[in-house]
């Protein structure tokens, strides 16, 4: 086919990429949980440990954590932190959904790997199973370091990221049309930390431009440090840096910019920094890395500035006459008046009153040594000085309550984990079918040879992305072909005009599904 000619391509004008934010939990930040290093097999290390020094209350005091893990899983990687982003962006869809993270986190293998712009491979789905387990297994023991929002306190603990991660599968009778699903359990901590936005966005569409592990471990850090900085310069001790990072650090100027030096040019090269230098430092022996944020950066920082995630909850207050008119009557069994009974009732909330009058009853129940002389005014001076009641105290109205949540939370539960699964396996029957009805085209389209034929030229256009260039290359060929089909049926997809998922669900009963 001839080429044609300058005059008649097309112009083509860059856009912007879209800004994909997800959360990422400030503390696995932090302490260095994920390791900017490739997995290495034997070299793998099962233990490690992170000290800094950090200023609290205004004392400087040293801090550590550790991560331990079984020697066949190793500890986390830059692979295991990429799974773990996009299975935060899954999470973070079901916060937008329900409002909250809740356990247990269900997805299909393909929706994980269709964020990571993986292919659904078998050994792209091992990769998921290792990550999950590995995710599992690795144990973090803190030492004033892990934040807990709920407690507002440095723990003192060993702590998981996952409770559990279990590989599910679905299949048809005759073992067709089989799903790879998964479901994970947060830990306690960190589902409270996630749910209370004690975290940091995180572009995942510029990391995922990012190829060497040292990049995409600095450039999680970046908002974190611009934040700090109001946008501006920082300067971090290389050293430091290196041992939050897993990778070694160099003695000399030289190899430093020829190692880690690589990585930051990347980040210069996506916008979200400006420059890098690497200075001695003053204070001590050794080296800094002084940055400058860049376009992208600033941009980022700009837009979450702009919109904080901010959760409001609304009280609604219930005032029935029945309910004060019970207020009134058990202020007046306990002594008070009945004009000032009546007075109380009219003017404080029912429900908080019968609270600090059961309170109050026992606290007078308990005085065996009669120190409450007048039981009556110190009821009437308890609840018109709304004083608070101990925390240790539990009412009959928050015990009847808390049953209720406890089993109202259970059955929805219960039927949520119902309808997920049910809907996820929808989808992922229904992506089936979109890929057969592309499948069918693209025979019919590319008999023989013209589907090779077909594929080289889709090669050839995808390899204009360096990222993409480079996963290709890194693939084995048969997993290569398997990337280049999905590429091509994507292409396809765009142009069939196909029913939508509730259409296709209306045109199929769900006994003809499944």
């Amino acid at each position: 086919m001839a080429k044609r000619s300058t005059s008649q391509e097309p112009t083509l004008v860059t856009m912007p990429d879209a800004v994909d934010l997800i959360r990422f939990e400030k503390n696995l930040l932090q302490i260095g949980f994920f390791g900017a290093h490739e997995r290495r097999g034997k070299q793998d290390t099962s233990s490690r440990t992170i000290e800094q020094w950090v200023n609290r209350d205004g004392k400087k005091i040293l801090v550590s954590a550790t991560f331990r893990s079984s020697d066949q899983l190793g500890l986390p990687s830059t692979s295991d932190r990429d799974k773990y982003m996009g299975f935060m962006k899954l999470a973070m869809d079901q916060k937008l959904r329900n409002g909250v993270i809740a356990n247990p986190i269900r997805f299909s293998g393909y929706s994980l790997l269709n964020i990571l712009g993986q292919c659904d491979s078998g050994e792209n789905y091992e990769a998921l199973n290792s990550w999950g387990m590995r995710m599992a297994d690795t144990t973090i023991t803190s030492e004033q370091v892990i934040y807990s929002t709920v407690k507002k306190q440095y723990m003192n603990r060993t702590v998981h990221v996952f409770r559990s991660f279990t590989r599910l599968g679905t299949s048809n009778l005759d073992n067709s049309n089989k799903t790879d699903m998964f479901e994970v359990e947060l830990e306690d901590w960190l589902l409270e930390n996630l749910n209370a936005s004690f975290v940091v966005p995180e572009d995942f569409t510029m990391y995922r431009k990012l190829v060497r592990p040292t990049a995409k471990g600095i450039f999680v850090y970046l908002y974190l440090w611009f934040f700090a900085s109001q946008g501006k310069e920082v300067e971090k001790d290389y050293t430091e840096l290196c041992a939050l990072l897993n990778v070694r650090s160099y003695e000399h100027v030289s190899k430093i910019k020829e190692t880690m030096g690589l990585s930051l040019t990347d980040l210069v090269n996506i916008g979200y920094l400006k420059t890098w230098d690497v200075k001695p430092m003053s204070s001590k022996l050794g080296y800094k890395l002084v940055l400058t944020p860049g376009r992208a950066m600033k941009e980022v920082l700009v837009m979450t500035q702009r919109k904080q995630l901010a959760f409001a909850t609304s009280h609604t207050e219930i005032t029935l006459s029945q309910s004060r008119e019970e207020a009134r009557a058990a202020l007046i069994e306990q002594g008070v008046s009945s004009a000032k009974a009546t007075e109380l009732a009219r003017k404080l909330e029912p429900l908080k009153l019968m609270d600090r009058i059961e309170y109050v009853t026992s606290q007078v129940s308990a005085d065996r040594k009669g120190t409450i002389k007048n039981p009556a005014g110190y009821l009437i001076t308890f609840v018109e000085t709304e004083q608070q009641i101990p925390p240790t105290f539990v009412t009959l109205r928050q015990r009847q309550a808390d049953e209720r949540r406890r089993a109202a939370l259970e059955a929805e539960r219960a039927s949520e984990s119902s309808r997920e699964l049910a809907a996820m396996l929808l989808r992922e029957q229904y992506r089936k079918w979109t890929h057969a009805e592309a499948d069918a085209v693209i025979a019919l389209r590319f008999p023989g040879d013209r589907l090779h034929e077909r594929l080289k030229a889709l090669s050839s256009q995808l390899r204009e992305e360096k990222a993409i260039s480079t996963t290709l290359d890194r693939m084995r060929q048969e997993h290569r072909r398997e990337y280049l089909i999905n590429a091509l049926r994507a292409d396809i997809l765009k142009e069939l005009t196909l029913p939508t998922l509730d259409e296709w669900v209306a045109a199929n009963p769900q006994g003809d599904l499944f």
